[in-house]
């Protein structure tokens, strides 16, 4: 039961302002051509996600993993907010 209540706890911390600026900072990150700062904007995209929803990040990024995370992130995002 505390997990339960835990996990509901963490989807809750993800308002609605925290959605806005994760998704910007996804499209952000998406237009962003230096391979460099598209990591660092990853890498924040990813400690703003609850606990549940990061990603385990490999020691060799790549700009094809970064989109494809990205779209992961995205879509289980709009899934969150759908079941909110």
């Amino acid at each position: 039961m505390n997990v339960r209540i835990s996990l509901q706890t963490q989807e809750a911390d993800m308002n609605s302002y925290t959605r806005d600026t994760i998704s910007k900072l996804i499209e952000q990150c998406n237009n962003e051509p230096d391979i460099d700062k598209k990591i660092q904007l990853f890498y924040k995209i990813n400690s703003l996600l609850p606990k549940p929803y990061q990603v385990n990040i490999p020691s060799l990024i790549t700009d094809d993993y970064i989109d494809t995370a990205l779209y992961r992130i995205h879509q289980n995002m709009q899934i969150y907010s759908a079941s909110s």
